[in-house]
């Protein structure tokens, strides 16, 4: 890992759509508050009715200078009957904005705004062969106390989103499990009165199954679970689910044929 002040964190969105001489990618730097999946039917001149699926988001590290490094999280969509051609429309020099285009800080909020926080975070519908989820249940104190919630969370600097849910579902379950397909990435802004800050997050949905279950415990100290535990899909009805899992479930149901 790479401690997180000497690291500044970037997200981009590229979309597959069609260009003059077939299928071609475009990128653009999601800044604050923007939703990447509306940026990328931006990008593609798209009206929100056109179907997107998110493919792949990709970690890219690189050094600044000797104090400083630049984590990137690249988010690629596509049409859904252009899929098949990722990868192979990244051009040589590769994904764009580079790293360069990149480095220098958007800018910051007004005098009169709220102090501003950033997460990008990966989050996981878990499975095992019984066809039960893995939930975790938030602890006092942080946001959402008390509802069940997916095992995940932000991602560390210097690492990938699906490390990120290996190590988060193990921390909050005690579950080892394989991540999968992505389901989606959509973004998340709280303001007053619901926050003291102006937070705006990524987060990234995938499936993770676990092939071997065993009795779910919260193997972290302190942290925001405070319990888990496997369910079948009738006894999430009475359940009270915190608004990240409710986004994920109603993902899973929509999501435009893969």
């Amino acid at each position: 890992m790479i401690p997180d002040d000497v690291v500044a964190r970037r997200v981009t969105v590229h979309l597959i759509t069609t260009g003059p001489h077939g299928p071609v990618l475009r990128g653009a730097r999601v800044r604050f508050g923007q939703d990447p999946e509306e940026l990328a039917r931006e990008l593609g001149g798209l009206d929100a009715h056109t179907p997107l699926v998110a493919l792949d988001v990709i970690t890219e590290t690189v050094s600044l200078s000797l104090r400083r490094a630049l984590h990137v999280d690249r988010i690629v969509y596509s049409r859904p009957e252009l899929r098949s051609a990722w990868p192979t429309v990244v051009p040589a020099q590769g994904l764009t904005p580079t790293a360069a285009e990149l480095a220098d800080d958007e800018p910051g909020p007004g005098p009169q705004d709220l102090p501003r926080l950033r997460r990008f975070a990966s989050y996981g519908i878990v499975t095992d062969p019984a066809g039960r989820i893995l939930l975790s249940r938030i602890a006092e104190g942080f946001p959402g106390a008390g509802t069940w919630h997916l095992p995940g969370g932000g991602v560390d600097a210097g690492e990938d989103v699906r490390a990120a849910l290996r190590r988060e579902v193990l921390e909050e379950t005690g579950q080892s499990g394989v991540v999968g397909e992505l389901i989606t990435v959509t973004s998340h802004r709280r303001t007053p009165p619901a926050a003291a800050l102006d937070i705006y997050a990524v987060w990234v949905f995938s499936h993770v199954h676990v092939g071997a279950p065993t009795r779910a415990h919260v193997t972290e100290e302190n942290g925001s679970t405070c319990d888990c535990g496997w369910f079948t899909p009738e006894e999430l009805t009475d359940l009270r689910l915190s608004t990240t899992a409710r986004r994920g479930m109603g993902f899973l149901v929509s999501r435009p044929g893969r």
